[in-house]
């Protein structure tokens, strides 16, 4: 799987094999990405069923959970709290949700920036 392509329009910084507990064979693959000063995060990646996990982490909202309910994701909000967001995804709903989080947060921060 090539992981930049899933990872469109961001930049990869990193991958890491996980294993459950130290030593075992790894179950998930992580891909580590950042978007400019806008946000940065993982991908986690499950090898027995490919489910895909975003997280996203920006300081630019103070708080995920009072936003998430306006926003319109391709993929499934599974966690918000503080400056973290946890997406399911898959191959097809991932780099909407990129783009999405990019034009959402970059209004976010000029909005700021002109208070």
């Amino acid at each position: 799987m090539n992981y930049a392509d899933l990872l469109k329009g961001t930049e990869v910084t990193g991958q890491s094999e996980i294993p459950p507990r130290p030593g075992d064979k790894p179950f998930a693959t992580e891909v580590y990405y950042k978007k400019d000063d806008l946000f940065y995060g993982k991908l986690h990646i499950r090898k027995s069923n490919s489910a895909m996990y975003l997280s996203v982490i920006s300081k630019i909202p103070f708080n995920w959970k009072q936003l998430v309910g306006d926003m319109k994701f391709a993929g499934t909000v599974v966690d918000s709290a503080g400056g973290l967001l946890w997406l399911k995804e898959n191959e097809n709903t991932i780099g909407n949700d990129l783009a999405y989080l990019e034009k959402y947060l970059t209004d976010m921060k000029n909005k700021q920036s002109k208070n």
